[in-house]
């Protein structure tokens, strides 16, 4: 940082931290924290800080401004069960403050007022986290237009994913906002050794689709690969319920099949992710309907059982798999399914059945010999593989496309 700047981020500094401490004064005058520990945005006493738009290199204090908002309405009102629009995510910004992280959004509206937000992040770690962590959220600047915000304590040059929640007066909270993707600030920057060319961008993920999974409980997703290619390129896959977000699978190739729970429907986007780090532009959203918790009283139960157990090594596996017939009629010909939960899955030989695979999904057909499944009987069957790293156990399997017990 050039000396000029230190001097002229001092003065903005001493400027904004001003204006910041009549800001503060007017949270505190307006009353205490709501009860869900949302970032505050009572009606500031000062004026929005002029150029809103642009992000100061020096800091306010953690918590020192607010974010204005419609009045909550007058007493006796009937009780507020409406959330708040979700935010909508402008983009990252810079915020020269060491671990940093600046987002820029368009307010949530509500018919009883916004009165805060909530920050969540994620970032890339081996092994996985399925849950975003919840952050500080600092306010910077507000108008009716954009607010302009940052979380910290994070990993300085860290890429993480982030969305916002927005909370009302009555504790409503938003659906999360869409994934966006930046950087955690390093202040005084980290000397980095340049790359020879510069990094492309990872091929965008397009046209996600949705539609139901090989059983109860799973959905399958397909999308398309934009142009371009990267080194090491992996679909971070990710399931928006209506309360959060969560991190489900990651895969090589344009498809996943994820699991489900009980909310009425779910919405995924996938984000693809290069071996530097890099997230590209997050996919379109697809909606799934689940299906309902309980099978209707016409519905029947599984009529098969597949038992799968490994033995792993460092770079395979053998695979031993019972199947046995739970229902009341003989099974004369069958033929199981199921889908690996990695890309890097690969049956290479198998036996007592004819084995084939395309992409991730696993077909076993019965041979002349053991065709015949009578009922409470079983035939054991089984394969050797490889995999690159990690060979979890697949979650479901089908016998003649109907869904069996796994376990």
């Amino acid at each position: 940082m050039s000396p000029s700047r230190k001097r002229g981020a001092a003065w903005s500094g001493l400027l904004i931290g001003t204006c910041v401490t009549a800001a503060t004064a007017a949270m505190l005058i307006a009353g205490p924290v709501p009860a869900s520990g949302a970032v505050p945005v009572p009606t500031p006493a000062a004026a929005p800080l002029p150029g809103s738009a642009a992000v100061p290199a020096v800091l306010p204090p953690p918590g020192s401004a607010a974010v204005p908002a419609k009045d909550a309405g007058a007493a006796g009102r009937a009780v507020d069960t409406t959330p708040p629009s979700a935010p909508v995510v402008l983009g990252p910004t810079n915020i020269y403050h060491n671990t940093a992280l600046g987002l820029v959004w368009k307010p949530s509206t509500d018919d009883t007022g916004v009165v805060g937000y909530e920050v969540y992040t994620w970032t890339y770690t081996s092994p996985e986290s399925a849950t975003f962590t919840r952050g500080p959220l600092e306010i910077v600047s507000s108008t009716p237009e954009q607010i302009i915000g940052y979380t910290h304590s994070l990993v300085p040059t860290q890429v993480y994913l982030v969305y916002l929640v927005a909370v009302d007066a009555a504790g409503n909270r938003s659906l999360p906002s869409l994934l966006t993707a930046g950087r955690a600030m390093a202040e005084p920057p980290i000397i980095v050794t340049p790359t020879p060319t510069p990094l492309p961008a990872p091929p965008l993920a397009e046209n996600l689709r949705a539609a139901a999974g090989p059983s109860p409980g799973y959905v399958s997703l397909t999308w398309t690969s934009g142009e371009g290619t990267t080194p090491d390129l992996r679909w971070m896959v990710f399931r928006r319920s209506s309360t959060d977000w969560k991190f489900m699978a990651y895969t090589s190739v344009p498809s996943a099949t994820v699991e489900i729970g009980g909310d009425p429907s779910y919405t995924f986007q996938v984000m693809p992710r290069d071996v530097y780090g890099q997230f590209g532009r997050g996919s379109n959203l697809a909606t799934y309907p689940a299906p309902p918790s309980s099978p209707s009283p016409s519905a029947t139960p599984p009529a098969c059982a597949v038992t799968y157990k490994d033995t792993i090594w460092s770079s395979g596996f053998t695979a031993s798999l019972t199947v046995r017939n739970t229902g009341t009629t003989t099974i004369d010909g069958w033929r199981l399914r199921f889908t690996f939960r990695e890309a890097g899955q690969r049956v290479t030989r198998g036996w007592s059945a004819a084995w084939t695979q395309s992409g991730t999904t696993v077909t076993a057909t019965a041979t002349n010999w053991n065709k015949v499944i009578k009922p409470g009987k079983s035939q054991i069957i089984g394969f050797t593989g490889t995999h690159t790293g990690t060979n979890p156990p697949p979650h479901s399997f089908t016998l003649n496309g109907k869904p069996c017990t796994a376990g």
